[in-house]
């Protein structure tokens, strides 16, 4: 890489860096606006059709905004627990700045569909969806030819499997002696 290119994982890591962690009751607080503003975007949608009175529907957008900067808020605070796992699957096909958006991916799904309510951290759930949308995105995106996601998990599975055998047995010159 140039000297005069930026490194860009790097400038990705500082920015991430300087984003306060949040604490438990935080992320419980903020789990319970973006379901209050999902709800509020849904009732929006249903408002469209129907005839709401403006003064509800401004309380509605309202909500909806709120949910959606907590949602923001969420995400900003947990990039580096992306990070954390996409490091993990770095060298299987796709750059590390790839892994990564895949992973971005992940916690925006893990943002809103996280339970609040189950007493969980955020992080032991998000790292679920983390970890998949990255494994789909390494099966969809580092090949040539795009196999279906199955098939991708199947040909890994062999692959951990191999290896582990040839952990397990003797290397092949003393399995041809004994044999002979």
């Amino acid at each position: 890489m140039p000297a005069h290119e930026p490194d860009l994982l790097g400038v990705y890591l500082k920015q991430i860096g300087g984003i306060p962690l949040l604490s438990a009751a935080d992320e419980v607080e903020l789990a319970r606006r973006v379901e209050a503003g999902l709800y509020a975007g849904h009732l929006i949608a249903l408002a469209a059709d129907g005839d709401r009175e403006a003064a509800r529907l401004a309380e509605l957008y309202e909500i909806r905004d709120e949910g959606l900067r907590a949602k923001e808020l969420l995400i900003r605070s947990n990039l580096r627990l992306v990070v954390s796992a996409a490091r993990r699957y770095a060298q299987r096909g796709l750059p590390l700045l790839d892994v990564i958006q895949e992973g971005n991916l992940g916690l925006m799904r893990a943002v809103e569909k996280f339970d609040y309510k189950r007493g969980y951290k955020f992080s032991t759930y998000g790292m679920w969806w983390i970890r998949q949308a990255i494994e789909r995105g390494i099966h969809d995106k580092s090949r040539t030819v795009r196999l279906p996601t199955h098939v991708g998990e199947e040909l890994s599975r062999l692959a951990r499997m191999r290896r582990r055998l040839a952990a397990e047995l003797p290397p092949r010159e003393a399995f041809v002696m004994e044999a002979s």
